[in-house]
């Protein structure tokens, strides 16, 4: 069995992987949930994308990613996890 990511797995969702229950305590964060529901969304072939930068679209982890940076940059340089 091979435990490697696709190779179209986003860097952010590898880094998610690799810390298990981050994500999760992200995503039940009410501070994120109030954050990425203000961002605009497009569906594409049925799959959300948050517009980013002007016309960038990110996933789900990407976004994740985009708000621990912002807000709590020391889980990126594996403080507290």
């Amino acid at each position: 069995m091979d435990d490697q990511p696709p190779d179209d797995v986003t860097a952010e969702a590898r880094w998610l992987q690799r810390r298990p229950g981050l994500r999760a305590d992200v995503l039940a964060s009410a501070e994120f949930q109030q954050w990425r529901d203000r961002l605009r969304t497009v569906v594409v072939d049925g799959a959300t994308y948050y517009v980013r930068g002007g016309d960038s679209l990110r996933d789900e982890d990407q976004v994740v990613v985009e708000w621990i940076r912002r807000t709590r940059p020391a889980l990126l340089q594996g403080g507290e996890e």
